[in-house]
């Protein structure tokens, strides 16, 4: 059963303990015990609450795109442990039988995370192998719960695609790939390169800048005859006016919040949002239009719309 009080009781309890070294060894076993056992039962009402924040994209009025940007910048929550904490929310939710499982403390979290990360990987589907799989982590540690996977499905767990930062204007990107991948790769830096040896980041930038300079020249092209085609109430949005709110945006979300005038400036899944909404009678014009993140775009319907009509949408 989760605390009934605030969790901050019994940390100043603790803290007003000052002279352990005073207590006998009966008491300090039966002190761990408890202290980890509220420990527990904090992490999985965390992790509820993460659960109803998640659903109200209550972080986005804060300037925040996502969950994981509220815990890791807002919370000072780490990203490893914000990637662990969001899984297991995810699978808690979707199975809430997994609550008795973690507060007897036979399935951690870490776990919850690896199967959360595995079901994604292979889009697993079905129910019941799902819950299969939850029974799998029980009990066990990281490692074996790892080869166990291997073991009854074949597949390798997912691996997890990190950046770290090795000088001032350089990162170090780490991902896992086939070996096919690896042998097309090969072929194609002999291929852009015969004269010298071609590292892959030395690749990546050549075909990341072709992608760049293919995609600028389709998105610089602008049709007069559809332009002229379609009226400005409609929910069409003319590729000039695009580029123009691109542009003004520098590519990324404008939400600014009204109150610590915080902006989110998030550059992933963004959409242009109308800032008075199509039904409500507004237009596709440079003065009504914005450029959001998923999820300030979806937060703003919320707003005018309520939360469960846009999870109908």
């Amino acid at each position: 059963m989760l605390l009934n009080s605030p969790t901050y009781h019994w940390g100043i309890k603790y803290m007003q303990t000052n002279k352990l070294s005073s207590w006998n060894d009966k008491n300090l076993l039966n002190e761990i015990k408890m202290q980890v056992l509220k420990e527990r039962n904090i992490g999985l009402f965390i992790l509820k609450l993460m659960c109803e924040i998640e659903r109200r994209k209550c972080y986005a009025a804060l300037g925040h795109s996502s969950l994981f940007t509220f815990l890791t910048q807002e919370l000072k929550v780490s990203e490893g442990e914000a990637y662990r904490r969001i899984a297991s929310a995810k699978l808690l939710k979707e199975f809430p039988e997994i609550e008795a499982k973690i507060e007897s403390g036979n399935l951690t979290p870490t776990n919850l995370g690896i199967i959360s990360g595995f079901i994604k990987k292979t889009k697993e589907s079905d129910t019941d192998k799902k819950i299969a799989l939850i029974n799998l982590a029980e009990n066990k540690s990281k490692r074996e719960l790892e080869k166990s996977l291997f073991e009854v499905t074949g597949v390798k767990t997912q691996t997890k695609e990190t950046t770290t930062q090795v000088s001032c204007n350089e990162v170090r990107l780490n991902i896992t790939i086939s070996e096919e991948l690896l042998a097309k790769i090969n072929k194609l830096k002999a291929i852009k390169n015969s004269s010298k040896v071609m590292t892959n980041a030395e690749l990546l930038e050549v075909l990341v800048d072709e992608a760049l300079t293919t995609n600028e020249k389709k998105l610089a092209k602008v049709s007069p005859v559809r332009e002229s085609n379609k009226k400005q109430t409609s929910r069409y949005i003319s590729v000039k006016v695009k580029k123009e709110i691109w542009v003004r945006a520098n590519g990324q979300c404008e939400w600014r919040d009204p109150i610590t005038n915080k902006s989110c400036n998030s550059k992933q899944l963004l959409q242009y949002d109308h800032i008075k909404a199509i039904a409500l009678k507004g237009d596709s014009s440079l003065t009504n239009m914005q450029l959001l993140c998923s999820t300030h775009n979806l937060y703003r319907g919320i707003l005018q719309f309520g939360a469960n009509k846009m999870k109908r949408v």
